[in-house]
């Protein structure tokens, strides 16, 4: 089904998805800038598990709700990462995303696929080759989110715990809202092409399935390469 039928999206909601502080960032459609960040948190591990989750699904309700995202707009979340270190966190976090998606779903909200971490690492942050180490990824992270968007993140709405104050006083956005905003930009770039070319919303969140002629592995997704071809010949 083409995205431009029936209601166009005029938001993005992108969620950086965990069990302690899920992050997300509000885009609209057709400026490509964020509107609203924020941070959902449940009770934590003392509380029963499924206390945790009902809470989270309150909550995620409730911020659907405060941000005004309705029928028709689009919520993504970051995927699982593709080495998995610790298999009991993974499917804590994977309930974590079921509950955003299902909630979205039942709103009427689309949910085209999810972004793969290392997709926002190669195609935005611009990392290639040997996996950096965990704090210099996220000191990257930050730096790009900064470059890209500036003052302006210090004069968006803040819902939940979206920030803190550094030992100098300085506002500290959580690296939650960080990486939800990258996860955000990546949306934006694909809803808005999608839409230019009255294509498949769902088709530019679907890993690229071809295998390699070598017999290498499948693609992590959309590459910077094809979304510059693609763009270059709907022109």
């Amino acid at each position: 089904m083409s995205t431009n039928k029936g209601v166009l999206p005029k938001k993005i909601l992108a969620v950086d998805p965990s069990l302690t502080a899920s992050g997300w960032a509000l885009f609209d459609v057709a400026s490509g800038s964020p509107e609203a960040i924020g941070v959902i948190s449940p009770p934590g591990p003392r509380s029963a598990m499924s206390e945790r989750l009902l809470i989270l699904q309150n909550l995620v309700e409730e911020t659907l709700a405060d941000v005004g995202l309705s029928a028709g707009d689009i919520l993504v979340c970051e995927g699982p990462a593709p080495l998995v270190l610790n298999p009991n966190s993974s499917m804590k976090v994977e309930q974590v995303r079921g509950i955003f998606e299902v909630v979205a779903r039942s709103k009427g909200i689309r949910v085209p696929g999810r972004i793969n971490p290392r997709t926002v690492q190669s195609e935005l942050l611009g990392m290639r080759g040997k996996q950096l180490g965990r704090q210099e990824v996220k000191e990257w992270a930050r730096a790009t989110a900064l470059q890209l968007y500036g003052s302006g993140l210090e004069r968006l709405p803040r819902f939940g715990k979206a920030s803190r104050r550094s030992a100098a006083g300085e506002d500290n956005i959580s690296q939650d809202i960080i990486d939800a905003l990258l996860i955000g930009a990546l949306c934006v770039s694909r809803v808005q092409l999608s839409l230019r070319m009255e294509s498949s919303l769902e088709s530019f969140f679907t890993p690229n399935q071809k295998r390699k002629s070598n017999g290498g592995r499948h693609g992590a997704g959309w590459s910077e390469k094809d979304l510059a071809a693609m763009m270059v010949r709907n022109k």
